[in-house]
């Protein structure tokens, strides 16, 4: 049975807002389908859509206590993760491991006792921003600015190096990316990029960027949207592979991961409807490779980082 770890989904907000079930539900991801793959470990992000952003702190609280409502509920199935050793334990009892994941620095409302509080609450990673500018830093769609990290964005990298959270630079501005790697004392993450050179849209990652990653022992999780894949703006697996080869060509097939942004987008490509296809994707990036490169793809590489950051 073929295992994996996802570092982005947005499914608990898709759910939370529309009244919908973790055990099984008409989005791309539920606990059913998960099963299929042993004990994958699905990050979950907490994505606030801007109107919310005037009670950033009250919103991702409700959506925090919305996925530990449904962690309850199937606690027989799917446990939180809280450090390495509960992806181990959770292996061992045979359940899905679940982390929790900030999408935007919103959500901190410029605090860093609020990062620490959330640290509490099981919080484990946090892409810095979403799009746009934020009190840490601008986002991709800002980077005519030229901005990257702002006094307090500096802060809350150290900080999250100091708690053992992992630092996600997918949606960051070009110069925020570049000042992240000046001060972060840990790996870091693009959780759901893809590659600038095969795709040139704003969210990809340049080849420099691909090998600063690397260097810094990270991953780069692949991004199932089809704008984010092909130009043509409609996508399948052929594309996915596509930007695979370019990143092992360019790195080695050490820092790749998965990063579906599943619930997070509007489309997917044809062929990888939900995560069910991802068996269908393994298979051919071990035709494609050999097993050992899809093992690091589907899980290994993200498990290393894991192992390195989390306390």
């Amino acid at each position: 049975m073929i295992r994996f770890v996802d570092g982005h989904c947005d499914t608990i907000v898709k759910m939370a807002d529309h009244g919908e079930d973790l055990w099984e539900n008409q989005r791309h991801i539920d606990i059913k389908r998960l099963q299929e793959f042993g004990n994958p470990l699905q990050f979950f992000a907490i994505w606030l859509d801007p109107r919310h952003y005037p009670i950033s702190l009250h919103k991702t609280m409700e959506y925090i206590d919305f996925y530990y409502q449904q962690l309850k509920l199937y606690e027989e199935y799917i446990a939180p993760v809280y450090s390495y050793e509960d992806i181990q334990k959770n292996d061992v009892c045979g359940k899905i491991s679940a982390l929790l994941s900030l999408e935007g620095g919103e959500a901190l409302e410029g605090s860093l006792s609020i990062l620490r509080m959330y640290y509490r609450l099981g919080v484990r990673a946090m892409t810095l921003t979403w799009n746009y500018r934020n009190a840490l830093a601008d986002g991709v769609l800002e980077s005519e600015t030229g901005g990257g990290l702002t006094k307090f964005g500096k802060e809350v990298v150290q900080e999250m190096n100091n708690l053992g959270m992992i630092v996600d630079v997918s949606h960051i501005s070009e110069k925020g990316f570049w000042d992240v790697e000046k001060i972060a004392e840990q790996p870091y993450i693009a959780s759901h990029s893809n590659a600038k050179a095969i795709c040139p849209a704003a969210r990809n990652l340049t080849d420099e960027q691909i090998k600063v990653i690397a260097r810094r022992g990270g991953v780069i999780g692949i991004n199932l949207y089809p704008p984010f894949l092909s130009e043509a703006n409609h996508a399948s697996m052929e594309d996915v592979l596509q930007h695979i080869d370019h990143i092992i060509e360019l790195v080695g097939d050490d820092y790749i991961g998965l990063g579906s942004d599943f619930d997070g987008i509007e489309h997917t490509p044809f062929d990888i409807c939900h995560v069910s296809d991802y068996s269908v994707l393994f298979q051919k990036i071990e035709a494609r490779y050999s097993k050992d490169t899809m093992e690091k793809i589907g899980h290994r590489n993200f498990l290393r980082v894991l192992k390195k950051i989390l306390k």
